[in-house]
């Protein structure tokens, strides 16, 4: 009986019989064979027929069984599945090749393996590290392994060992944690130097909060004899979810963990007050924040209008926007942890004396480049809105009426400028505080990070992390008969576990400043949101625009949700609920969404989920929110957070050539239906990435396979707002019009999002914003022939390279001058912001 084969790199792992079916259902499957009983019995007579040719104890190499499979098809009269499976084999071979080359490396390892051709790419462009002459010094297998040792060293000061919540201060022994590199350990896994770092910075604090029953060279004795090599166990699945590509945290904890800046937020907000002392202090605070890798948003609306008096000086005020740019050439020199420029949320209350300067700030998008910007309208706006009263404009320096606007005319030009440049966003003070926890002690929330999606005071911060739901969809035949579904046990697992990780995130985060992290811990905010639900919609065949779409959007943030509030709740049992637990909401039975107080749609007892958090307490304020993904959803090969897919083909010009990446469940319908190949390609690019018009495309993949920009601008705001009715903080998502909408459309759908308690608004009219990347347009040359780079065992786009040169021009797709400051690539709009589509890199990439 085979137990053991040996793969490509060397290591000898166990025989996996279901491995061999697999190969052959997909060979089967690409000449249109249904029937998976088939792959099956084969792969049985391919073991068969192996032990009838090894000699006893004997291992097979994975080439050895490659070959025999290829006998046992053409042996049952499968040709022409025996042909698909020699392509496979002739396409894997150039996959590993081209990973080689990508990761400078003679041999590819499993983490390799699991990983696609583009996901390394971004890999090795924004996350692994290198030496100073740029060399990549890490493999992707070593990132992963940091960053899960990083986030499971909470966990050991949390042991019943060492930790208790009635210690007394423990003495801090001097010691020198470089002796115990190569020592200190968790099972198989040495921690390194800034893992020690960053346990003996958690020690210090837990220590001072005298939750500490020994000092931090005892830990260090501890680990030297391994004595917590129990949570070896715990490194593994943090490691492994990384690998298995279900859940991503956020950019900075993949670049820092275990690396000298050991800053895993991407998210913060500064606030300042009406004075040049405290707004340089501000801008001296953000540049901190940008260098270790965060984005930072603040409302400008504490500072005196523009012209108002000075009395320090007798001069005159420059005002908030003067400010804000201001902070957008500070951003323009610091560059965030060596990987991308700062990004930043200006916002503005609504009755600011220079509201309607600010709403008109980036028109064009000629200044304030580094900035996004908002309208925070405020909740007695809708009153003077709906009676056409004179609004009243008020000085924050004396709280005095400097004058009246129409709130309809103001309300049009937020519009209008939306229409012109995407700009300024929309954020709605009554939907944000409804639900805010901390509205009676702390006031009203009014800023939000820089995507908007993130509702914080100032000087909190929130880590983020991103479930990727593609990862849960099971694909099973009932004979011919297709079914899909969800793994929803799997799914609760995960859910359940990347809390924790992101809880460990903010205990063992290096803080870049004292205050932010005093504030963040007060009420320790998560932000656990998902990616990948294009793709699942489509293996599904739900419409994204449709009531069976948006249920679903309903059911799988609900079921997020509950979970994450489950385990938030079982993680305050032992170690204590957020420190400001008392000051909220949630001591009354409260939850901070509208999901909870609509009864009619619960498909969970959340009576008793309130009733818990009011026994035991609750670690996190905020467990959901649903953040920008950009460059971790091109790592797990998803598309990108809760946005409809882009384009299901699109072009990429990059240094090495071009590309064509297809979305791979497209890919996979067609492929079915007999209908993929360079002239369904060449056909979905003529027609900017969809298939609406492509007539010999059945009506009902035309239905599932929508395009964000096939998508009404109001079906877009009913996404967002079934998403939103079951997240705690908000949603970052793109609201799309084609280039031809009108103003009126645009200025329902903005009204729209407000009636159906949506926190904020992001749009983005086609072209309206120069530079960023459009579908190419078919010339008139026949396209040249392309080969397919599919990795099979991935999920993840086709990249098909061509083996000529592009006969697109630079002018085809580039509507301006503006590209990747990273490798040229131009820009696409999606989850609120300018991302590119090559290596990840965004003003808000998290």
């Amino acid at each position: 009986m085979i137990e053991k084969i040996i793969k490509r790199d060397g290591r000898v792992v166990d025989f996996d019989i279901s491995k061999i079916a697999n190969a052959i259902w997909k060979a089967m499957q690409a000449v249109g064979e249904k029937d998976k009983s088939l792959s099956e019995s084969l792969a049985k007579k391919v073991v068969e027929k192996l032990e009838s040719k090894l000699s006893s104890n004997q291992i097979p190499t994975v080439e050895q069984v490659q070959d025999i499979v290829e006998e046992t098809l053409i042996e049952a009269g499968l040709s022409k599945v025996a042909k698909a499976y020699i392509l496979y084999r002739e396409k894997r071979a150039q996959i590993r090749k081209e990973k080689m080359q990508i990761l400078n490396k003679d041999y590819i390892d499993e983490v390799d393996k699991a990983f696609d051709i583009n996901a390394l790419r971004v890999l090795v462009s924004r996350y692994l590290n290198k030496d100073e002459s740029g060399r990549v010094v890490e493999s992707p297998k070593q990132l992963f392994q940091r960053v899960a040792i990083h986030v499971t060293l909470p966990s050991l000061l949390y042991d019943e060992r060492v930790f208790s919540k009635k210690s007394s201060l423990q003495k801090e022994s001097k010691i020198k944690i470089q002796d115990y590199l190569g020592k200190a350990r968790i099972g198989k896994y040495f921690l390194n130097i800034y893992h020690l770092e960053a346990l003996e910075r958690l020690h210090k604090r837990m220590n001072k909060e005298k939750l500490m029953k020994k000092d931090f060279s005892e830990i260090l004795n501890m680990l030297t004899k391994d004595e917590f090599k129990d949570y070896e166990k715990e490194v593994d699945e943090y490691y492994n979810l990384m690998v298995s590509r279900k859940f991503m945290p956020n950019t900075p904890a993949l670049v820092n963990f275990g690396n000298p800046l050991g800053m895993g937020m991407a998210c913060f907000v500064l606030g300042m007050e009406d004075s040049l002392l405290s707004i340089m202090e501000t801008l001296k605070n953000a540049a901190i924040i940008f260098q270790s890798g965060g984005g930072c948003g603040y409302n400008f609306s504490t500072l005196r209008p523009e012209g108002d008096f000075v009395r320090s000086t007798h001069g005159v005020s420059s005002g908030p926007i003067a400010f804000m740019t201001l902070f957008d050439k500070m951003t323009d020199v610091i560059k965030q942890g060596g990987v991308r420029r700062g990004a930043n949320m200006g916002i503005l209350n609504s009755d600011h004396p220079d509201i309607e300067k600010f709403v008109v700030a980036k028109k064009g998008n000629l200044q304030l480049t580094n900035f996004n910007i908002s309208v925070f309208l405020k909740e007695d706006f809708w009153e003077y809105y709906k009676e056409n009263k004179p609004y009243p404009l008020i000085n924050p320096r004396n709280k005095q009426i400097v004058k009246y606007i129409n709130p309809k005319n103001f309300f049009d030009l937020i519009v209008y400028q939306g229409w012109e440049s995407a700009e300024p966003g929309l954020l709605f003070d009554d939907n944000i505080n409804r639900y805010n926890p901390f509205l009676k002690a702390l006031g009203k929330i009014e800023s939000t990070n820089p995507c908007g999606e993130v509702l914080l005071y100032p000087n909190e911060s929130c880590d983020l992390g991103s479930i990727n739901l593609w990862a849960f969809v099971e694909e099973e035949y009932d004979g011919e008969k297709r079914v899909v579904k969800i793994n929803w046990e799997d799914l609760e697992k995960t859910v359940r576990l990347a809390v924790r990780f992101l809880d460990n995130i903010l205990d063992i985060n290096k803080y870049p400043l004292k205050k932010i992290e005093e504030r963040t811990l007060k009420t320790r905010k998560i932000g656990l949101g998902v990616m990948g639900l294009a793709d699942t919609l489509f293996e599904l065949e739900l419409p994204y625009d449709s009531k069976e779409g948006l249920d679903f959007m309903e059911r799988i943030m609900e079921f997020i949700n509950y979970y994450s509030k489950l385990e938030s709740i079982e993680i305050a049992k032992k170690r204590g609920s957020f420190p400001y637990f008392n000051k909220s909401f949630y001591k009354n039975g409260n939850l901070p969404f509208r999901g909870f107080y609509e009864k009619e749609s619960w498909h969970f007892d959340w009576e008793k989920v309130s009733q818990d958090i009011k026994n035991h307490g609750l670690r996190n304020a905020y467990t959901t929110v649903i953040a920008p993904t950009g460059s971790i959803s091109m790592i797990a090969g998803c598309s990108a957070g809760i946005e409809p897919v882009y384009s299901l083909v699109y072009e990429k010009k990059v240094t090495i050539g071009s590309f064509y990446y297809v979305n791979p469940v497209f890919e996979k319908f067609m492929e079915r239906e007999g209908l993929f190949d360079d002239n369904l390609i060449k056909d979905v690019v003529r027609n900017n990435g969809s298939i609406k018009n492509i007539p010999y495309i059945p009506q009902r993949y035309k239905n599932v396979f929508k395009t964000a920009k096939d998508i009404s601008g109001k079906d877009h705001v009913k996404a967002l707002a079934s998403i939103q009715k079951w997240v705690d903080s908000s949603v970052s998502k793109t609201i799309n019009f084609p280039e031809d909408v009108s103003i009126e459309e645009m200025k329902e759908t903005y009204l729209l999002a407000h009636e159906l308690g949506c926190k904020g608004l992001t749009v983005y009219r086609e072209k309206s914003i120069a530079g960023v990347y459009t579908v190419p347009q078919e010339q008139k040359e026949e396209r040249k022939v392309m080969t397919s780079l599919k990795d099979e065992k991935v999920k993840g786009p086709t990249i098909y390279k061509e083996i000529t040169p592009s006969f697109y021009t630079q002018e085809d797709y580039i509507t301006a001058s503006e590209k990747c400051p990273q490798c040229g690539t131009p820009l696409i709009v999606k989850e609120g912001c300018k991302i590119c589509p090559n290596c990840g890199w965004s003003a808000c990439s998290l």
